[in-house]
């Protein structure tokens, strides 16, 4: 503004004024009395107004629009300046033109005849100021009545360069609303002699900039300009005729060399022998002719040129030569200590692994690719392994995999769902001869990463031990040792034990209920879709040989249990499991093994997708839906009319040496899904596989159909399980025999009509000594809590909340208001949670997805005195999977603990959960109820939206289904702000705002989505409708598919912005 203040007294005065005021709401006032005294000079004596106060005035607006208010009124006032005849007034109605309007304001409309006049006119100075207009502002109808105008500025040799530098780039903008102003067949012949003419390399930064915003779009029918973008590649490699001004730190352009080596990748290698010659020594002469210099600034613009140089070199068809070179350049930036210059090596050292011929060369560099895996950029980390990946073959697949095994323990939450996937798809693709150990690395994924992974990696596992009849005893045998020494680290690890040895575990040389009692403990502490493999595997370990009296009676206990179970899949399952048991012997047929699998592709490999080498590959795995029970279906990719899946879910890319090959619908069927009832279709099985022989329990008996029944053993008489050592215990004796009842009267019994249903289960962490709560889903990609806990744990038991031995007070006051803290957070991920005089809690989230992680940092602000007693426990909350880190009894002076949360939404919920937090000091007890930011709308994600009729039919589906609606007057910050501050609230709160679907620009309408791990997608759309007569007021309508989301989502609404 400085430039514009001399001798505007009004204006210094005003700019002072903000400039002194104390807070914000003497600006506002401030800012409230200009515009009510701007806009009186602007209606009452506007016809008297001179070019000066006109002037003045404008840049008040200009100036108040800078500071954040909206203008909304003076638009015409700065358009007459534009048609000034002086350039003071011209430069400040253009540059507020440029400033305060968009290119889809209709008052733009008014000033195309104002500043076609400036462009055609002789003045040079009238010329940039209305290009640099149009290069701002200038919309579809800039572009269809000034393009002629601007390309004749462009291709005028007499006028002078720096306008037709400017005249270059305005047409760059004006094509990219309109590709129609340009024409290959009449603008490629002109461009090729601009460039041919061309020596202002000024102008030629433009010319090429407009010729790589064309090429970019479509190449076609611009081929002849190659020969003249190498004949400038030639001049300034050589040095020739190149002004002291463009030499950077003695470097001829480099911007200019980037932008010709990134046309030049759009088009093919030339055929001409002459011109391909040039091309290579141009190419040649960067590779081997540069040098690193200890400038940094130099060293920028010298890795900006290599680094284009070897994407053009990766491109050419007859530059096989140059490659090596390449490779040995990019394994020297590898040892680098600049980060950015390590990230870009590895992400092209990513897609030069694809080339076969050069994955010898690139392998030479594999322990400084192992070494970044510990660098302390994740974006690096990510890089690594996605080259990892890429260069790995059969002849260092192991040392690779042992690598990225290791890894493990070390390796961020974020890279762990793609570390676990990219080292599963190694292993199966070079364990053609060896399946024995891919089953035993999936095994080691499974347990390392089971909280980050899906489904996929186990059945895939299961697929592949089915399909090989000589790996069923060994496989068994791998599961038992696994139940027996380490137990079942998570749910996936329990799944695939218990699938494995239902389907496998007649061929151990150990009786049935040796890994029956191991598994039986474990029933109860699981999910459901935990549950119903494990009843599978309950009902086909009755029929293994050796299956006594006690075993089957533990088992049909379990049935009968379970049958009145509130979960009608898992009650389904158990009635007809028990009506299996009650056939005898004629059940075996239907409980056979199952068949093998049809052979298909790895349902791996098409999680990994290879995007254009051009781009930059983001190094992380697609996110796939997990099926959790029969609710939820897996998510199916469709074939393309190219033949190429598209993802149903969001694809992100990884760096994979190939993209996997299509696959016929059919094949896309996940069939052991379909028997576990995690799938929602079927394919048939081929015939059935012969049956092992089968027990010798009286079957009828034991469901007391005979004469007699056996009574159940009672829990203490169950089998021990076996030592670490392989030592069995002996089985105890079998129990006497019931007196003989009446055949009904034991099947009553047996099927536990008596038993009264299990209380529900409350996840805490405490200072208590007892195992941690279940872990997270395996979908849960920011970990397990055994990743951040240490000692070894059951990961099936559940912790019950800890009893305080004395009763909790609130002597200890916070000093802050824990209200206000709670409000903020709903519309931000970090911020302060509560503090008092002796605590200090902050909080940090994320969110992707379904998944959430809260880390909470405690600080102790006592500089003598522990905290001591320190307790947080959050009660189980329908609807949200929770997992606490356990917390520490005590914390240190002016020490800080990080406690994690994880979180993921299963279902809409409308009351969001607290945390009970306290402590001790000072024979103090605080303790208090902190309300925790976790809501539907932090799982949201933005909604996919076609067309404005797509998105009104959903909205009429939704309205239908379940509406919300409230008037409210929102608090002063966003009243002030008026109706944009509520839309940037709408989307931090992750209500993306959809501009343009609102008839009424005043209106606000919001669309996104969520998908839970049981209800599946549901959509939530809101609109904000506002008073015209009261400031603040609005109107707040929410619509959704599901009721319960709706009321969460408005009663967010009204307590973020209230």
């Amino acid at each position: 503004m400085a430039p514009f203040l001399g001798g505007m007294r009004g204006l210094t005065v005003f700019v002072q004024d903000v400039r002194n005021c104390a807070n914000k709401e003497q600006e506002r006032a401030r800012v409230e009395r200009e515009l009510a005294n701007v806009r009186k000079k602007f209606t009452k004596y506007a016809a008297t107004l001179t070019p000066y106060d006109r002037k003045k005035y404008v840049l008040k607006l200009l100036y108040i629009y800078m500071l954040g208010y909206n203008v909304d009124f003076g638009h015409t006032e700065a358009l007459k300046l534009i048609s000034a005849s002086t350039y003071a007034e011209k430069q400040v109605g253009y540059m507020t033109t440029s400033v305060i309007l968009n290119e889809r304001n209709e008052f733009l409309r008014m000033t195309i005849n104002s500043i076609r006049n400036d462009v055609i006119s002789r003045n040079e100075t009238s010329q940039c100021l209305g290009l640099a207009c149009i290069a701002n502002v200038g919309g579809r109808e800039f572009a269809d009545s000034l393009a002629g105008d601007v390309e004749t500025i462009l291709t005028t040799p007499t006028i002078r360069p720096v306008v037709r530098k400017k005249a270059a780039l305005c047409l760059l903008r004006l094509f990219r609303k309109n590709k129609e102003i340009l024409l290959a067949e009449t603008f490629a012949e002109k461009l090729t002699d601009l460039l041919d003419a061309e020596r202002d390399l000024g102008v030629l930064v433009g010319v090429l900039g407009l010729l790589l915003g064309i090429v970019q779009h479509n190449a076609a029918g611009y081929e002849m300009c190659v020969p003249k973008v190498i004949a400038i590649m030639e001049r300034l490699t050589r040095n020739v005729d190149i002004p002291p001004e463009y030499l950077y730190y003695g470097i001829p352009s480099p911007w200019l060399q980037v932008k010709c080596m990134k046309i030049l990748q759009y088009f093919p290698t030339p055929d001409d022998p002459e011109l391909l010659d040039a091309q290579l020594k141009v190419m040649k002469t960067i590779l081997t002719g540069t040098d690193m210099v200890k400038n940094f600034n130099k060293n920028n613009a010298l890795h900006a040129i290599l680094f284009e140089a070897i994407n053009l070199v990766t491109s050419m068809d007859y530059a096989h030569e140059l490659l090596n070179p390449c490779v040995e350049l990019l394994g020297k930036f590898l040892t680098m200590k600049e980060p950015n210059i390590r990230y870009l090596a590895l992400n092209t050292l990513t897609a030069l692994a694809a080339m076969p011929d050069l994955r010898d060369s690139i392998k030479a560099y594999e322990e400084a690719v192992i070494s970044s895996l510990h660098d302390a950029d994740i974006t690096i980390r990510k890089r690594a392994l996605t080259l990892l990946f890429s260069m790995c073959d059969a002849s260092n697949v192991h040392s690779v995999i042992n690598e990225l095994l290791n890894y493990f323990v070390t390796a961020d939450f974020d890279i762990r769902e793609e570390l676990a996937l990219k080292t599963a798809i190694l292993a199966e693709r070079y364990s053609v001869n060896d399946r024995m150990w891919f089953i035993q690395v999936a095994l080691q994924l499974i347990e390392k990463a089971g909280d980050f992974i899906n489904d996929d990696l186990w059945h895939r596992l299961v697929q592949i031990a089915t399909n090989h009849p000589e790996l069923h005893a060994s496989t068994a045998q791998l599961m038992f040792v696994k139940l027996r020494d380490d137990g079942a680290a998570n749910e996936l690890v329990l799944r695939a034990v218990s699938y494995c040895l239902g389907e496998f575990g007649y061929l151990l040389p150990i009786p049935p209920s040796q890994y029956l009692d191991m598994l039986l403990p474990l029933f109860h502490g699981t999910d459901d879709t935990t549950r119903g493999i494990m009843l599978t595997a309950y009902v086909k370990i009755a029929l293994h040989r050796g299956c006594d009296q006690p075993a089957m009676a533990k088992i049909v206990q379990v049935f009968t249990e379970t049958s009145t179970s509130m979960n009608t899949e898992l009650q389904q399952r158990s009635l007809e499991y028990l009506a299996l048991l009650r056939l005898g012997p004629s059940m075996r047929s239907i409980l056979e093994p199952m068949p093998e699998y049809p052979d298909r592709a790895s349902v791996l490999e098409k999680h990994v997708e290879v995007e254009n080498v051009e781009s930059d590959v983001a190094g992380a795995i697609r996110k796939l839906g997990l099926a959790n029970g029969t609710a939820a279906a897996k998510v199916i990719e469709q074939p393309t009319a190219a033949g190429k899946w598209k993802a149903a879910a969001r694809n992100v890319i990884s760096g994979a040496a190939a993209q996997p090959a299509a696959l016929p619908a059919a094949a896309a069927v996940d069939l052991l899904g379909d028997l576990l009832g995690t799938a929602s279709t079927s394919a048939p099985a081929p015939a059935p596989a012969a049956l092992p022989a089968a027990s010798g329990v009286n079957l009828d008996d034991l469901l007391g159909i005979g004469s007699s029944a056996a009574a159940l053993p009672a829990p203490q008489e169950r089998l021990a399980l076996p030592t670490s050592s392989g030592a069995v215990p002996p089985p105890p004796a079998r129990p006497a025999p019931a007196a003989t009842t009446s055949s009904a009267a034991t099947l009553d019994d047996l099927l536990g009509l008596g038993v009264a249903p299990a209380a529900p289960v409350v996840r805490a962490a405490t200072t208590s000594p007892v195992a941690p709560a279940a872990p997270a889903a395996s979908n849960d990609i920011f970990g397990a809590l055994s990743a951040v806990t240490s000692g070894p744990a059951s990961a099936t038991a559940t912790v019950a909340p800890t009893q305080l031995t004395q009763p909790m007070s609130n002597s200890i006051q916070p000093t802050v208001n824990v209200a206000e803290c709670a409000k903020r957070l709903l519309t931000a991920d970090n911020g302060l949670l509560y503090e008092d005089a002796n605590v200090q809690i902050g909080l940090k989230t994320q969110w992707q997805g379904s998944q959430g992680r809260l880390m909470f940092y405690i600080g102790n602000k006592s500089a003598t005195t522990d905290l001591q007693a320190l307790s947080m426990t959050i009660p189980e909350t329908t609807g949200l999977r929770i997992s606490l880190q356990p917390v520490p009894a005590s914390v240190g002076p002016k020490r800080q603990i990080q406690l994690m949360l994880q979180v993921a939404i299963t279902s809409a919920f409308v009351a969001p959960p607290n945390v009970q937090f306290a402590y001790q000091i000072n024979n103090q007890r605080c303790a208090q109820s902190l309300a925790l930011p976790i809501r539907v709308n932090k799982f949201l994600s933005p909604m996919p939206i076609a067309s404005p009729q797509e998105f009104i039919a959903k909205w009429h589906q939704m309205a239908g289904a379940s509406q919300h609606q409230k008037i409210m007057d929102v608090s002063a910050s966003y009243a002030n702000g008026g109706t944009e501050s509520v839309a940037n609230a709408l989307n931090n709160m992750r209500l993306t705002v959809q501009k343009g679907l609102d008839p009424n620009p005043a209106n606000l309408v919001a669309g996104s989505r969520f998908v839970g791990e049981r209800c599946g997608e549901t959509l939530v759309a809101a609109r904000v409708e506002s008073d015209a007569n009261v400031r603040g007021r609005y109107r707040f309508t929410v619509a959704s598919m599901d009721a319960n989301t709706s009321a969460a989502v408005m009663d967010t609404l009204v307590a973020a912005l209230s």
